[in-house]
């Protein structure tokens, strides 16, 4: 599964390079997108019962991953050509980005293109209007011994349990991000699919690992989570139908206004009819 990761701007450093002797101005950037370490934001922001946080461990992106990999550097995770700002194929003849692992993640250089989308992203640099950067990478889901694993830690957080995700082996680098708006808007279905997914995988680690009253205990609070679900779902539909009753229930009430004010109206006509007549 492909996902993406921000990094806001004060921890990955984006910057503009300072611009070399006989330079009126730089257009070379660098920042550090990945960082190892470091706990990501709150996975699961759905999730009545948890939050779990990310770490990616050092090492868990090879020397022979990078060199083989394909990255770009883009805006906002859209790679169509407007948006491509540089290019890592570990290639020296051809690549515009440079990428270096270090041990603590991987830095980023790049001398930006000559394009207009370019020209306003090191304008917007300059400016401070940039939220950080981000990349796109898959990892190794179902291996927990040296892929993904689960650790409940001993905090709790507004009532929630901490969890945190530990990336032990990236299996694809993407691209990395200039984003505007973070990766990890809270809104997108990606994101949900993401969290129901890390949510299934630590209910699964807690059977595997679970036994006797601790595995009833995990049953009872996934039932109570399920529980709370349906009951949110239910009150979401009755609100949505009272919505739709009081809303029928006022057109309801303007025809009737409408019609008494028509009534009324022949009645006067009516009446001017009579003493037309009369007169």
């Amino acid at each position: 599964m492909k996902q993406t990761r921000f990094i806001p701007i004060e921890t990955c450093g984006l910057q503009l390079r300072e611009p070399q002797e006989g330079q009126t101005e730089s257009r070379e950037i660098e920042g550090r997108p990945i960082i190892f370490g470091v706990r990501s934001v709150n996975l699961t922001p759905w999730s009545s019962t948890r939050k779990v946080y990310e770490v990616l461990e050092p090492g868990c992106i090879s020397r022979e991953l990078l060199q083989k990999s394909d990255v770009v550097l883009n805006l906002n995770h859209n790679s169509d050509v407007v948006n491509v700002l540089g290019r890592y194929r570990n290639d020296p003849d051809r690549d515009t980005l440079q990428l270096e692992l270090r041990g603590d993640g991987i830095d980023c250089r790049c001398d930006l293109p000559r394009t207009n989308n370019a020209n306003d992203t090191l304008e917007l640099i300059r400016r401070g209007d940039i939220n950080g950067m981000s990349f796109a990478f898959e990892d190794d889901w179902e291996d927990s011994e040296n892929g993904v694993s689960f650790e409940k830690t001993k905090d709790v957080e507004d009532g929630k349990e901490v969890w945190l995700r530990h990336v032990k082996r990236i299996t694809g680098l993407y691209d990395v991000s200039i984003v505007t708006h973070p990766a990890y808007e809270q809104t997108t279905v990606a994101n949900r699919e993401a969290s129901d997914a890390i949510e299934k995988a630590i209910d699964e680690q807690l059977a595997r690992e679970c036994g006797g009253e601790d595995k009833k205990k995990a049953d009872d609070e996934a039932a109570k989570q399920a529980e709370e679900e349906a009951r949110k779902r239910a009150e979401e539909e009755a609100k949505a139908k009272a919505d739709e009753e009081r809303e029928l229930e006022e057109q309801a009430q303007r025809f009737r206004e409408q019609q008494e004010l028509r009534l009324r109206a022949q009645r006067m006509r009516a009446e001017q009819e009579m003493e037309s007549l009369i007169y």
